[in-house]
């Protein structure tokens, strides 16, 4: 970060993502020391971690770790309704009038007053129940970890650098798949956060009790006795593979005239649109980005294995859109 920072000078600020989608933890501190000696604020995307700081065994939250701002999603780790979400920020070297005018030129003139209703309930509930919540989750998390280390194969995520309260399975050791060991589940009425080939995240809440968190450990156990295979070596996600070369700036590709190509003619070609699978639903490819024979690649075998592919006109990847290069 203090390379990019020296070599871009005309920075105004650093976005960080912490915690990851997985649960693994920064040194946010660290970063936030390296991006006020630059003389810019550190921003926080720290939607998976709006329950950070409300037990000691958990870390703390980026802004008692010397973030400027940070942004948390209350319907993921706590139980506000979904799209319920929160802006928070020391205003040291934020301008607090510039972040408030920005926050209402950009979201809806029709708020959904339940929305907001379940964040404010949600933030009542962690303040005065969080750290006795949260320490029930942190028992039923790791009695689960616990209980699913002992299937042959399968590693379970944890370390100093990992959230606690994540419950993150990885299965090549296994040999099964994890599309498959997903739609086993999903027969049995317990969908996930997030399957692809090699990993699963269930998502362990505090609403969640002994006996909900049992009968989980119980069908994935029971799934990858059916479902095992040889091991395997693990192959990362499209999303964490493929490098993006910009080479028209994202604006100006969105507004550009487009056309539809056959994919196999879309490589070499600069993307007109965002394509995505899902889960995690991050882009592979999004306008202005040039179009790689392994981004195509990447994208159809994600789809072929049960992904959703998102954003894109064509889900099928039959075809892509791209800049129309016609003088």
């Amino acid at each position: 970060m203090a390379d990019a920072l020296r070599t871009t000078p005309g920075a105004r600020a650093v976005l960080l993502g912490d915690p990851s989608y997985v649960g693994a933890l920064d040194d946010v501190g660290a970063h936030a020391e390296v991006a006020h000696a630059h003389g810019v604020p550190l921003v926080v995307d720290a939607a998976w971690g709006a329950h950070l700081g409300f037990h000691p065994e958990l870390p703390p939250h980026a802004l008692a770790q010397g973030a400027d701002a940070m942004v948390v999603s209350a319907h993921k780790t706590l139980p506000a309704w979904s799209q319920g979400a929160l802006v928070l920020a020391n205003t040291r070297r934020i301008d607090a009038d510039r972040l408030v005018r920005g926050v209402e030129a950009t979201h809806t003139t029709s708020p959904a007053g339940a929305v907001l209703a379940s964040v404010d309930a949600a933030r009542a509930l962690l303040a005065r129940d969080g750290e006795e919540l949260l320490g029930h989750l942190l028992d039923l998390v790791t009695t689960a970890r616990r209980r699913l280390a002992e299937v042959p194969g399968l590693v379970v995520l944890e370390g100093p650098r990992v959230d606690p309260t994540k419950l993150v399975l990885l299965l090549a050791g296994t040999g099964a798949d994890g599309y498959s060991v997903e739609r086993f589940l999903l027969d049995r009425g317990l969908p996930v956060e997030m399957a692809d080939r090699d990993t699963l995240v269930p998502v362990v809440t505090m609403a969640d009790d002994r006996a909900s968190v049992d009968a989980l450990v119980r069908v994935i156990i029971d799934a990858l006795a059916h479902l095992a295979g040889p091991p395997r070596r693990p192959v990362p996600s499209a999303v964490w593979t493929v490098e993006p070369e910009v080479v028209v700036p994202p604006r100006e590709a969105f507004f550009a005239a487009h056309v539809t190509v056959p994919a196999p003619e879309a490589a070499g070609r600069v993307s007109a649109e965002v394509v995505a699978p899902y889960p995690p639903g991050v882009p592979v490819l999004a306008p202005g980005e040039r179009i790689s024979a392994a981004a195509l690649e990447a994208l159809d075998t994600a789809r072929r294995r049960g992904a959703r592919i998102a954003y894109a006109a064509d889900p099928t990847l039959a075809t892509v859109q791209v800049l129309d290069e016609r003088p």
